[in-house]
C-alpha cells in the first residue's frame, strides 16, 4: 500500500475517534486515566533503572521486572521504598 491510501483511510478514523472522545467526556476521562497509569509505568522502569545502577556499584542488585514495576506504577514512593526495603532485608 502507498503511503496516499494509508494517509487517506487513517485520518479520517482518528479524526473520528477523537470527535468521539470528545463528545463523551466519560470515555476522555477512562483514556486520560489510562495514560496517567503509563507514564507511572514508564516512569517506574525508569527510576528502578537509576536504581539499579547506582546500588549496582555497592553490590546490590535490585531487579526490574514486571512486579517491581507494576508495584511502584501503584503505590509510588511507597512502593519504591517497599521494594528496596525487600532487597536490603532480604
Amino acid at each position: 500500500m502507498s503511503w496516499l491510501v494509508i494517509m487517506s483511510i487513517g485520518v479520517p478514523v482518528v479524526l473520528l475517534f477523537l470527535y468521539v472522545i470528545i463528545r463523551h467526556a466519560k470515555m476522555g476521562r477512562i483514556l486520560e486515566g489510562m495514560s496517567v497509569f503509563w507514564f507511572r509505568f514508564a516512569f517506574a522502569f525508569l527510576l528502578l533503572f537509576v536504581i539499579h545502577m547506582s546500588l549496582g556499584y555497592v553490590g546490590y542488585n535490585i531487579p526490574i521486572n514486571l512486579f517491581s514495576v507494576l508495584t511502584i506504577a501503584i503505590l509510588g514512593i511507597p512502593g519504591v521504598f517497599g521494594i528496596t526495603a525487600l532487597i536490603f532485608f532480604l
